[in-house]
């Protein structure tokens, strides 16, 4: 399938960006602040609501259907960023469309991050927005748990959490491009340096460090590829063969296939990282997130 115009112009507009803009020379505060500034034009679609929420002192969003709905099915979202950036409000527009399509309630957690809050805070973090949505009266067995990049490793460590804690996982994960090897061994951090423009290999070394704090990057806490998967719930992967994380998606369903897990494995050929953020102006964002939302429909029976 050829790539369409509007992903080649998104991704010559950032790589003119990243030449103009240097990110070793941006420092984490100024990242953060015009990521958070860039994602004010990415609205809610028409349907949805927000509100804010505090979480045991960390803030969330709720993002759900503006006509209620009678089944109670339940979406906790981790977003993505390096443990370094990203927010609800990054993640708002991603989430409000997964919403409208499925009419799922969704919770965005604004989980502690980086430099100041190495691992496991946003592991406990996660936690505190899955135990929100069980207070709430939903039951595992009507929540899905998705998250992109580092959010989507993020999901992967919170179930190895609740397995410690020997609590119910949900009904099922997704992870959209997840980073789960955070020692970058994968052949895909080689081969796709230069092609994907979201992605910088020295940044994600230098951030991956940080992380960790005194746990070894090896620690499946840290890089959860290297956990054990033996009780997974079914697992939807979606990749690009054009992006730096391309290996760690491979190798988490190689994984869970091993372990004998359900799991839908999506690729797509040439795309940028984050392409999914990009559903109002891509047409593969829009059709991965459809996918996205048929997985979700297939295992929450959201009607």
């Amino acid at each position: 399938m050829s790539i369409s115009i509007q992903h080649r112009l998104l991704k010559l507009g950032l790589n003119l960006t990243a030449i103009a803009f240097p990110s070793e020379n941006i420092n984490l505060t100024l990242l953060r602040e015009s990521t958070e500034l860039v994602s004010l034009f990415a609205l809610l679609p028409w349907g949805v609501k927000a509100k804010k929420l505090t979480l045991d002192g960390i803030t969330a969003e709720v993002i759900s259907p503006v006509k209620e709905h009678v089944e109670k099915k339940a979406l906790l979202y981790l977003h993505g960023g390096g443990y370094a950036i990203g927010s609800s409000q990054t993640h708002r527009s991603l989430v409000g469309k997964i919403v409208d399509e499925t009419k799922v309630t969704a919770v965005l957690v604004n989980y502690r991050k980086i430099p100041e809050f190495p691992c496991p805070a946003a592991i406990e973090d996660a936690l505190k927005g899955y135990q929100y949505l069980l207070d709430l009266g939903y039951h595992p067995d009507q929540i899905a748990v998705a998250g992109d990049s580092a959010g989507g490793g993020l999901v992967c460590s919170f179930f190895f959490m609740l397995n410690e804690l020997k609590k119910d996982l949900p009904k099922c994960g997704i992870c959209l491009s997840p980073w789960m090897d955070l020692e970058h061994t994968g052949s895909s951090t080689v081969d796709n340096k230069y092609s994907d423009p979201f992605v910088k290999v020295n940044e994600m070394q230098n951030w991956a460090q940080v992380y960790a704090g005194n746990k070894p990057l090896k620690d499946p806490m840290v890089s959860p590829l290297n956990g054990n998967f033996s009780n997974f719930p079914p697992m939807l992967i979606q990749t690009s063969s054009n992006e730096v994380l391309y290996s760690d998606s491979t190798r988490l369903r190689d994984k869970l296939m091993e372990a004998k897990r359900e799991v839908t494995y999506q690729e797509w050929d040439g795309l940028i990282h984050w392409w999914q953020l990009f559903w109002r102006f891509i047409p593969e964002s829009e059709d991965a997130i459809n996918k996205v939302c048929d997985f979700l429909n297939s295992k929450l029976k959201v009607s």
